[in-house]
C-alpha cells in the first residue's frame, strides 16, 4: 500500500522492471521516489568523437558550441532572407527552395554542435580516474535509477558502475544522459479513468490525482517516452501508478 504517509514504500513490477516507490520530503515538499534498476547500453557507436584523441575534450566542446552558434545564425539568416525576397516578389518557388536548404542546413549544423557537447560530456565520464584514458570504462552492473515527482518538479538522475578495461579500476557516477524530464498535464476534458485499485481491488473511474510525469530518454535512433500518472482510490486512499510507455524514431529536428 501506498498513501500520503511519509515513510511508507512499495515495490512492484512495472513494464518488467522491479521499482520501489516511497514518500519522502525533497527540499522541503512531499515527494514520490522511485528507484529501480536499469538497462546497460551498448556504447560502441559513441567510441569515436571527432578530435577527442588529438584534440582533447575541451576542444571538442568548443567546435560544438561554434556548430550551435553557427547554426542558430544561419537559422535566423534564413527567415530574414526568405522575408526580403518575398518583399522582393521573388517568384514562391525560389525563396521555398532558399528557406527549406537553409532550414535544413541550421538544423542539421545545431544537431552536430550538440551531439559534439554531449558526447565529450561522455567521454569525459567513462576516462578512468586512475590510468586517465579515454573510453576506459565499461558499465560492470545495470545503473541505479532515481526520480523523484513532487507537485512542480520530476527529475531523474542515473548512477553508473564502471571497470577500467585497462586497469580493472572500480568507480560509480552519476552519468551524463539526454534524459529530458518535465511535469506534464492532467487530461481534465477527457473525464475520469477506470482505474482497479491494487490494494482493495475495487475498480472505479477516477480523475488524475496530480499532474504526469514524463521521461524522454533517447538513445541512438530511437527515443522511449514514459509517461507516469496517478490515481488516488476513493475507498481506502491507495495511490495506484501507472505508467505508459512509447517508442519513437529520432530525427534531426530532436536536439530542439
Amino acid at each position: 500500500m501506498l498513501t500520503e504517509i511519509e515513510g511508507e514504500s512499495r515495490t512492484k513490477n512495472v513494464n518488467g522492471k522491479n521499482k520501489t516507490y516511497s514518500i519522502e520530503f525533497f527540499q522541503g515538499a512531499r515527494a514520490i521516489i522511485c528507484t529501480y534498476k536499469g538497462e546497460k547500453r551498448n556504447r560502441e557507436k559513441l567510441n569515436q568523437v571527432p578530435y577527442i584523441e588529438r584534440y582533447g575534450g575541451k576542444a571538442v566542446q568548443i567546435i560544438g558550441c561554434l556548430n550551435l552558434v553557427l547554426g542558430i545564425a544561419i537559422l535566423v539568416g534564413i527567415f530574414r532572407i526568405t522575408i526580403y525576397l518575398i518583399e522582393l516578389n521573388f517568384e514562391e518557388s525560389i525563396y521555398t527552395s532558399v528557406f527549406l536548404i537553409g532550414l535544413y542546413a541550421g538544423i542539421k549544423i545545431c544537431s552536430i554542435g550538440n551531439s559534439l557537447l554531449w558526447k565529450a560530456g561522455y567521454v569525459k565520464a567513462t576516462r578512468c580516474k586512475r590510468c586517465h584514458k579515454n573510453y576506459a570504462y565499461e558499465e560492470r552492473e545495470e545503473p541505479d535509477i532515481k526520480e523523484i515527482s513532487t507537485e512542480d518538479s520530476y527529475v531523474v538522475t542515473v548512477t553508473r558502475h564502471w571497470r577500467c578495461k585497462y586497469c580493472g579500476h572500480i568507480d560509480s557516477s552519476k552519468s551524463p544522459e539526454k534524459i529530458k524530464a518535465y511535469k506534464g498535464l492532467k487530461e481534465m476534458k477527457k473525464g475520469t479513468r477506470e482505474v482497479k485499485c491494487e490494494k482493495c481491488g475495487r475498480t472505479e473511474f477516477n480523475f488524475e490525482y496530480k499532474n504526469p510525469d514524463v521521461k524522454e530518454d533517447p538513445f541512438g535512433t530511437t527515443m522511449v517516452e514514459t509517461t507516469t500518472k496517478y490515481y488516488k482510490c476513493n475507498y481506502c486512499g491507495n495511490l495506484n501508478i501507472t505508467e505508459e510507455e512509447t517508442v519513437y524514431n529520432t530525427t534531426p529536428w530532436d536536439f530542439l
